[in-house]
């Protein structure tokens, strides 16, 4: 009697796609339970995660750091951009003029920060909370521009021997790097030591941090490449001190 072998190719298809269903449909529950931390707490650092350039998470971002700002005296704010990104944001905030500014929002052309929302959302801490402090931690994007004026800035103004100088030229080494090998594990590793850096820097201060969401918690894409995102990493290097960080992705809302 002839045996009729059974196709196994459609099988295999339908049980890899179930499991990628499993997977994602697992991925949301777990990150819409965690994006709901209890508020009750004694926090260090607030991190939010958002979409880049959506208006209206920008404002409910505003408003954070409104209440932050005056009513718990917060100053210090961190933003997924690079350390010398922020150092120019900091000399722009003390100035009357926007030059820097324009500089900065010139260079973001072709990315999802290049639109109105973003800048308004800027101009709203000018104006409104002068004194924001901003932190860069994240690597060197555009390193050959804002990094480079950054760099003759401080040339120019004979601070060489500085740890401002220092940290550009590592931001810009980190840049190049990314730049090169497009390494989505080496850039996340470098935000999570960036924000250490800057955070261990302070005394006592509570920050709030706003970041892509994909920092903030594990996607679909993060688990199939691998990679942990900052978030979670910096929980496992603070909680341990008794750190707390309150972390929410605002495009859950």
């Amino acid at each position: 009697m002839t045996k009729v072998k059974t196709k196994k190719g459609p099988k295999i298809i339908l049980a890899v796609a179930s499991l990628l269903v499993v997977t994602i449909l697992s991925l949301s529950i777990v990150r819409i339970v965690k994006n709901n931390p209890p508020k009750h707490k004694d926090y260090a650092i607030y991190l939010y995660g958002e979409e880049h350039g959506v208006a209206k998470i920008n404002k409910k971002e505003l408003a954070l750091w409104d209440d932050f700002y005056h009513k718990q005296g917060m100053r210090h704010l961190f933003i997924e951009s690079a350390y010398f990104d922020a150092a120019i944001l900091n000399l722009w905030m003390q100035e009357e003029d926007d030059t820097r500014f324009e500089f900065l929002y010139d260079g973001w052309e072709g990315t999802l920060s290049h639109n109105k929302e973003t800048r308004d959302f800027y101009f709203a801490f000018k104006e409104s909370y002068p004194e924001t402090i901003f932190h860069g931690t994240d690597v060197g994007h555009q390193h050959e521009r804002a990094g480079q004026y950054y760099l003759d800035y401080l040339i120019d103004n004979g601070l060489e021997n500085t740890e401002a100088y220092t940290l550009t030229l590592e931001s810009i080494a980190q840049g190049e790097e990314f730049t090169k090998t497009g390494d989505l594990k080496y850039r996340e590793s470098k935000m999570v030591s960036n924000f250490i850096r800057e955070f261990d820097a302070l005394d006592n201060e509570v920050i709030m941090g706003i970041y892509g969401s994909a920092h903030i918690s594990k996607d679909f894409i993060a688990f199939f490449l691998g990679i942990e995102p900052m978030t979670i990493q910096l929980k496992k290097h603070y909680e341990p001190q008794n750190i707390l960080i309150y972390a929410k992705e605002l495009t859950r809302l």
